[in-house]
């Protein structure tokens, strides 16, 4: 991922929806909504994304939008258990 792109968490998974969060630190926005469908997903993710209209078909101006289920993420080799580890692991 690059600095102008857009990460969508869908929590925890795409059969369970509960929620999604959409992560765009390059306009240094982040928003969460309770969900219960695809549908409601779809919805969200038409009316949030920062898509650009510019006499043009909708598109992303810059990067690309990500989709990842949070179950689905790769686990980090850095973790922190407590305050003492903040320290350690980011050094």
């Amino acid at each position: 991922m690059y600095a102008e792109d857009v990460l969508v968490l869908i929590y925890p998974n795409l059969k369970n929806i509960e929620q999604v969060v959409i992560v765009d630190p390059f306009d240094h926005k982040i928003k969460s909504f309770s969900v219960s469908s695809i549908e409601e997903v779809k919805e969200v993710l038409r009316d949030n994304l920062p898509f650009c209209f510019q006499h043009n078909e909708p598109i992303m101006h810059f990067g690309s939008v990500y989709i990842l289920e949070w179950e689905g993420l790769t686990a980090s080799e850095i973790e922190i258990h407590s305050p003492q580890d903040i320290e350690r692991v980011l050094g």
